[in-house]
């Protein structure tokens, strides 16, 4: 299996200009193939954001050739969970290098929420946070401000109870119980400098469980956008 995306302006998916494509010599059921491209894209690239701009055109498209010869996998198969898990590693690899490569960026940023009341909440409310201006800007200037964090979260409009809250970046815990805690702040100031910063949020509510990705926000990201005309 392998695969191809391209894109780095008006990223913020809805399956902008972006494009994916993966292929695969595996002999695979149709329905099936575009069942588990469905629940794959909207795990990842559809959980990706540059610029908060939704393009007109963006498409994923999976094509398998079955020259393998192998048993035509289906829903039933023994090994419908081995393709499923592979292709949602490739598109995840394929979403998150397009984050990474958005226009100005210096660093991929990655949000976890954990602990929601449903899968969707937590995938709502990781994406509501990643796309964030200020939670972006935020992670450029290495400022660990939790403030933003939870603004980020809260307006996804999921039950949550700030009470409960922790927040964690990098690993290193920031918030618990909802409110702050005595960290290293260098620690976390030098975390937030890194190639790739991860932001968990635990609602400790349920299980439910969501990602999303997008990129610091620089000053470079206005001038490339700005500087010239169409």
């Amino acid at each position: 299996m392998g695969g191809s995306s391209k894109g780095s302006g008006m990223i913020h998916p809805n399956m902008a200009t972006m494009l994916g494509f993966i292929t695969t010599d595996a002999n695979i059921e149709k329905n099936f193939m575009q069942k588990i491209l469905r629940k794959c894209v909207n795990l990842t690239f559809n959980q990706i954001d540059v610029d908060g701009d939704q393009s007109t055109n963006d498409s994923v498209f999976l094509m398998a050739n079955g020259q393998s010869k192998g048993t035509e996998i289906n829903e039933k198969s023994s090994d419908a969970d081995d393709f499923y898990n592979a292709l949602l590693q490739v598109c995840k690899y394929l979403a998150t290098e397009i984050a990474r490569d958005g226009e100005g960026a210096t660093k991929l940023i990655e949000v976890t929420v954990e602990g929601a009341m449903s899968d969707n909440d937590a995938l709502l409310a990781s994406r509501e946070c990643a796309s964030s201006l200020l939670v972006r800007t935020a992670v450029y200037g290495r400022d660990p401000n939790w403030g933003r964090i939870f603004m980020g979260i809260g307006k996804a409009e999921i039950e949550l109870e700030e009470s409960k809250i922790d927040v964690y970046i990098n690993d290193i815990q920031i918030v618990a119980d909802g409110k702050a805690i005595s960290y290293n702040t260098l620690s976390v100031v030098s975390a937030l400098g890194e190639d790739e910063v991860r932001i968990r949020v635990n609602l400790n509510l349920g299980n439910g469980f969501g990602q999303a990705w997008s990129c610091d926000l620089t000053e470079e990201y206005v001038i490339f956008n700005s500087a010239y005309t169409t």
